[in-house]
């Protein structure tokens, strides 16, 4: 079974309703997969959150539910500007 956890990317500034961007962690079988959604509109792997976690990058996120990354995700597919 895999475990899907939404993150929201957070800049000063931004909200929960409007982040700069969403990354998600997938656990699978103990694998893990990071993945942001991109300007491509779609997943792709990332290392946001190892950056993060040895304290190289400079942007926060909150979890968000799978609800909100869709809402996101509809929302920039719409508009065409995908962080």
């Amino acid at each position: 079974m895999e475990k899907i956890t939404y993150y929201a990317k957070m800049q000063f500034g931004a909200s929960r309703d409007s982040p700069i961007g969403i990354a998600r962690r997938r656990d699978r079988d103990g694998i893990r997969f990071d993945e942001t959604f991109t300007r491509n509109l779609r997943w792709e792997a990332t290392n946001y959150f190892v950056l993060h976690e040895l304290g190289h990058n400079e942007t926060e996120h909150v979890e968000i539910s799978k609800a909100e990354a869709d809402a996101f995700i509809a929302r920039f597919a719409a508009e065409g500007d995908v962080t």
